[in-house]
């Protein structure tokens, strides 16, 4: 009997330390998930240019830009008043092209879409130090990188530095993160590593996309394919959104007056007139100046730029932008180049209808090699365009910061039968309570995140929790988990807060004439009443 219970004991004892081993290997595993090295690509001017000699290169950021423009403007200005008159704006476009090509010469690409011979930046992905640093409050290992060049080069030099940070932390695999332009030379490494560029197994274990670039922005894509849409009532919706919070000017009766101006000359047509006037000069320069401009500057000059033409433009723009036989074959370098970037992430697969990084995204998901999503909304951008009125982050519309949540017009909401339809869905959870933004129809709906308020260049502390959470869980978070940050939120006074109202059906711009005249007479006075009281104080 006593031997029985002896060798009952060690029975029960070696199950307890098979247990124990299990869970050790277990929470051993979880924890190595979630201390794997973090890769970081930032946006672009994340680096300096030098030549070869080791000069700096022209920065056209760096310039005095109120005395360029007044150094420049009055040769212009005797151009258009010229090409007005005889109706031939050859000058005209060449005096621009004249002013803006000095500006660029140094940064821009050669026609082969290399950077110039020489030219180098102040890091190296082959000697950096694999050092962790904190990175908007993340332990990263910070990758940077040439912004001007393909994507699909820089991803080889990101694949030898992710092989440099394995050496160093023991690690199979790695998390990924990158924001704005940054998560389009991310998603070039994650699609040559996937279908097998590289000597080894796919390494990446999960993936964040910050304000992300590579659906493209609508600007580049209109920018540069031409598609230039001046609208009176979007410049009048701009002028009052930009104002109307108070952010640029702090008198309210300046920005009243300025408001009511603006609306009244909409109103009467004036604006209209305006509008109308530089778009038949526009017409008239478009073909050749657009063109012009791209090829010696850095938007249509730099590979990686085009990177950010999503694919509704992207043919229309190389053949505006490289518009006659000869360019073409002067650029075939460079165009080979942008192209094969194109067909690999931006260009819609025939076989599916999707993007070909959407097909590639949701096949690493159902692999558990999982995607989180940041997008901004709220904000308009620059009226120069069709569509610039999508609620986003003054750079990109929320759609394809957020791969294809539908969203409103900045000051509108979607109507009631949309709203019913999603409730009989069961999908009007993923509304936003703002009823702007429906991230059901985005490519991960339970792992997209939206902020609105929110700068396109700011990164609040909580977004950063919020990735660490990601990363500890091994990429299983949702926006409908415990102690998540909620999936809709607003930043305010320096943190982000659940946005709990609808949005404003009403504001500034939907007051009819009466109401304007009555602002602009209100505000006019306050503004003279304020100039006499600083006369007799003076």
């Amino acid at each position: 009997m006593k031997k029985l219970l002896c060798i009952l004991m060690s029975v029960l004892l070696a199950f307890s330390l098979t247990a124990v081993s299990v869970n050790a290997v277990s929470e051993e595993a979880v924890s190595n998930e979630a201390e794997l090295p973090l890769i970081y690509l930032p946006g672009r001017d994340n680096v300096t240019f030098f030549k070869a000699d080791g000069t700096p290169v022209k920065n056209p950021k760096a310039i005095d830009r109120g005395n360029y423009i007044k150094e420049h403007a009055e040769p212009v200005i005797k151009e258009l008043a010229a090409a007005m008159v005889t109706g031939d704006y050859t000058s005209y476009v060449q005096s621009i092209v004249d002013a803006c090509k000095p500006l660029y010469e140094e940064q821009i690409c050669t026609p082969d879409g290399n950077i110039q011979e020489g030219q180098y930046i102040n890091w190296d992905y082959r000697t950096a130090p694999i050092v962790k640093q904190n990175t908007f409050g993340i332990p990263a290992y910070n990758f940077f990188y040439d912004w001007r060049v393909s994507p699909l080069e820089i991803a080889d030099e990101l694949d030898h530095y992710i092989e440099r940070v394995l050496a160093e932390t023991g690690k199979e695999k790695i998390n990924i993160s990158a924001r704005c332009i940054g998560a389009n030379f991310m998603m070039a490494y994650i699609a040559k590593s996937y279908r097998g560029d590289y000597d080894h197994p796919f390494r990446v274990q999960n993936i964040i996309h910050n304000t992300s670039a590579v659906d493209g922005y609508i600007a580049f894509g209109a920018l540069l394919s031409g598609s230039i849409d001046l609208s009176a009532d979007a410049i009048d919706r701009f002028v009052t959104y930009f104002l109307e919070d108070g952010s640029l000017i702090d008198d309210p009766a300046t920005i009243m007056f300025a408001i009511s101006l603006v609306s009244l000359m909409n109103q009467a047509e004036a604006l209209d007139l305006g509008a109308n006037i530089v778009e038949a000069v526009y017409a008239n320069v478009a073909n050749s100046l657009i063109p012009e401009l791209a090829r010696c500057s850095t938007y249509g000059r730099v590979p990686a730029y085009w990177s950010m033409v999503g694919d509704k433009y992207f043919e229309k723009a190389v053949d505006y932008v490289f518009n006659t036989k000869e360019l073409k074959t002067e650029y075939a370098g460079f165009i080979e180049k942008i192209e094969e970037y194109h067909a690999l992430i931006g260009a819609v697969n025939p076989a599916t209808g999707n993007k070909m990084y959407e097909d590639l995204l949701l096949e690493l998901d159902s692999q558990s090699i999982n995607s989180c999503v940041l997008a901004k909304y709220g904000q308009v951008s620059f009226p120069l365009f069709e569509g610039c009125e999508i609620t986003g982050d003054s750079r990109a519309t929320v759609t394809e910061l957020s791969f294809g949540a539908m969203a409103t017009d900045v000051g509108s909401r979607f109507d009631n039968r949309y709203l019913e339809k999603a409730e009989r869905l069961g999908i009007d959870k993923y509304i936003s309570p703002c009823k702007t933004v429906d991230a059901s129809t985005c490519l991960f709906p339970d792992s997209t995140w939206f902020t609105t308020n929110l700068e396109h260049g700011t990164f609040p502390q909580q977004q950063n929790e919020l990735m660490q959470q990601f990363f500890a869980a091994n990429g299983e978070l949702t926006v409908w988990d415990e102690g998540v940050l909620d999936q809709y939120t607003e930043f305010s006074t320096g943190t982000l807060l659940p946005v709990q109202k609808e949005a404003q059906t009403e504001s500034l711009w939907t007051d009819d004439i009466l109401t304007l005249i009555k602002r602009f007479f209100t505000s006019l006075g306050e503004l003279i009443m304020k100039f006499f009281s600083g006369l007799f104080q003076k």
